[in-house]
């Protein structure tokens, strides 16, 4: 009987410390943390993700353009998750479309997780896979909407692309 009251209480405390810390945690932002892609407070509409590319698939309505600033630091942490995972080397089986899709769906998630206390009414971060034809063949990447323009990323890189207008022309997948 004394043992099963000492856990009843010991269990009681524990809960009453849950219950205490639980909104300690929401207030300083301890539940949700984040070192990726940073944004801008320029929010972008679908019209204005499709108007520079001519078309894009759009899964959103309102996007948070991306801090360019913030991009270098995002690659960093984007290729220790890579070699983390196991992922130390190119392989025919993880190639540019897995390396940018990996880019996009890590940063969406930093972005939701910076932003999850946060009033904006941006869905998500102004960034998406972009395939086009390269002079090496079909290729994909990172676009990016910031506060400099579009931007083209290498994803198995980290560095920018400029793209000729032949190349830009040829995209098929703009997946935002």
């Amino acid at each position: 009987m004394k043992q099963r009251v000492i856990f009843w209480i010991g269990l009681s405390l524990f809960a009453l410390f849950v219950a205490a810390m639980s909104p300690l945690a929401l207030l300083t932002g301890c539940s949700k943390q984040s070192d990726g892609p940073s944004a801008t407070v320029r929010v972008l509409t679908a019209e204005e993700i499709r108007a520079p590319l001519g078309f894009a698939f759009c899964g959103d309505t309102a996007f948070a353009e991306v801090n360019s600033a913030s991009l270098p630091a995002f690659y960093a942490d984007f290729r220790q998750a890579l070699f983390d995972q196991g992922v130390t080397k190119w392989d025919r089986r993880f190639d540019c479309n897995h390396f940018a899709s990996y880019y996009v769906a890590r940063a969406q998630t930093k972005f939701y997780l910076a932003n999850f206390h946060s009033r904006t009414t941006a869905q998500t971060l102004a960034l998406g896979v972009f395939w086009y034809q390269s002079a090496r063949g079909p290729h994909a990447i990172v676009a990016a909407f910031t506060e400099r323009g579009l931007l083209f990323i290498e994803p198995q890189t980290g560095g920018e692309l400029q793209l000729s207008p032949a190349e830009r022309a040829s995209a098929w997948l703009k997946l935002f």
